[in-house]
C-alpha cells in the first residue's frame, strides 16, 4: 500500500496505492470525461452546460498504471462527480482508496461528505462506509417565459434592495425575511424542516445572510418580497440565486396564514418573466415530497433525477457519541 502524501492545494499527484494514482486535470478535457461517463440521465438534464467543468475545486483523472479509469472532484472532507470509464468494472476498489485518502487528508471532527449521489452509486458507496442522508431531492427546471401578473390591493410587491453594514453587503430587510423563513418552515412544523433540522431560527438568518454571495442585479431583479400592505408584514418572498452559469430559486416561502392565494406561483412568474431574454432557463432544488412540488409541476418546472443529497462519514465527535447510547 502506498503513503497517501499529504495534501497540498498545488499538488499534481497523490499515489493512493502501488498502481492507483490521482493526477491533476486540466478543466475543459475533464469536464468532456465528466459529461459523457459521470450520469446520461443527469448530464441530460443539464444539457445547457455543455461540456464545461465550472466548479471552482479542481477535478482529478483516476488512473491505474498507464490506462485512464475515470475521474472525480475530491479535496479535504469532500468529494463528488466521481464516474468511471468502461470497460473498468473494479469500482468498490477505488471508492475504499479515494475514502483512505479522504481520511487522510480530512479534519475529522467535521463531516466527510460527498455531494448530491445519484443512483447508481448509491449503494457503492453505502458499501465502503458512506452513510446516505435521510432525504432525497431533485432538480426541476423550466424554460424562462413572460407572464401577465396581476396582484391585489392588499399586497405590496417588492425587489431585494441590497445595502452595506459596516462594510458587508446585506439585504435591507434580512431579518423580516428570515422570520417568515422560520414561520414558512420551522415555525409551522414543516417535516422538511424537522428532517434536514433546520428548525432555529439562527439558521434562516444565516442562510439569507449567505444570499447576497450568490446573487448579482439580474438575479436580484427576478427575485420578489411580497409585503402586506396593511401591515407592512413580509409575507412572501422569492430569492434567486445564480447556481454555476444559469439562475435557481435559493429560497421561496409564504406566511402560512397567506398559502392558497397563488402567491408562490407569482413569485415564480415573476422570475420567469424578469429572466427571460437573459437566461434561457430557471432552476430549483426540491425534497421529494415537499408539498410544493406540486406548485412546480403546475407550473411546467421538469424533475431531474432523485438523489441523495449528501452521503458522508460523520465526525469522529458524532460516531463516538452513538457508541455511547
Amino acid at each position: 500500500m502506498a503513503m497517501i502524501p499529504p495534501w497540498e492545494p498545488e499538488q499534481q499527484r497523490y499515489a493512493l496505492s502501488e498502481r492507483v494514482y490521482l493526477l491533476k486535470a486540466d478543466k475543459i478535457e475533464w469536464g468532456i470525461y465528466s459529461s459523457v461517463y459521470y450520469s446520461a440521465e443527469y448530464n441530460g438534464f443539464f444539457k445547457d452546460q455543455g461540456y464545461e467543468y465550472e466548479g471552482w475545486r479542481d477535478p482529478f483523472w483516476i488512473y491505474e498504471g498507464e490506462a485512464l479509469i475515470g475521474g472525480v472532484v475530491i479535496a479535504p472532507n469532500v468529494m463528488f462527480t466521481l464516474f468511471f470509464i468502461p470497460p473498468f468494472r473494479d469500482e468498490r476498489r477505488i471508492v475504499l482508496l479515494l475514502k483512505e485518502a479522504l481520511i487522510s487528508w480530512s479534519d475529522l471532527s467535521k463531516d466527510i461528505i460527498i455531494f448530491e449521489v445519484l443512483p447508481d452509486q448509491v449503494e457503492l458507496l453505502g458499501r465502503a462506509g458512506f452513510w446516505p442522508s435521510a432525504f432525497r431531492c431533485r432538480w426541476m427546471q423550466r424554460p424562462t417565459e413572460a407572464f401577465v401578473i396581476t396582484w391585489e390591493d392588499c399586497f405590496v410587491v417588492e425587489t431585494p434592495e441590497m445595502i452595506q453594514q459596516d462594510g458587508i453587503n446585506q439585504l435591507r430587510n434580512e431579518n423580516d425575511i428570515a422570520r417568515l423563513l422560520y414561520r414558512s418552515f420551522a415555525g409551522a412544523g414543516s417535516i422538511d424542516a424537522i428532517r434536514r433540522q433546520q428548525t432555529d431560527m439562527q439558521f434562516y438568518q444565516e442562510d439569507i445572510r449567505e444570499y447576497v454571495s450568490y446573487t448579482n442585479d439580474l438575479v436580484r431583479n427576478a427575485s420578489t418580497i411580497v409585503v402586506n400592505s396593511h401591515t407592512n408584514e413580509v409575507v412572501g418572498a422569492c430569492l434567486v440565486s445564480m447556481q454555476g452559469s444559469y439562475p435557481a430559486i435559493y429560497n421561496i416561502a409564504v406566511h402560512p396564514s397567506y398559502s392558497g392565494q397563488g402567491i408562490a406561483t407569482r413569485m415564480l412568474q415573476t422570475a420567469l418573466s424578469n429572466l427571460k431574454g437573459h437566461y434561457p432557463v430557471l432552476r430549483l432544488y426540491v425534497m421529494q415530497g415537499n408539498t410544493a412540488e406540486s406548485v412546480y409541476y403546475n407550473l411546467g418546472f421538469m424533475p431531474g433525477p432523485i438523489e441523495v443529497q449528501r452521503m458522508y462519514i460523520p465526525a469522529q465527535t458524532d460516531r463516538l457519541d452513538s457508541n455511547r447510547t
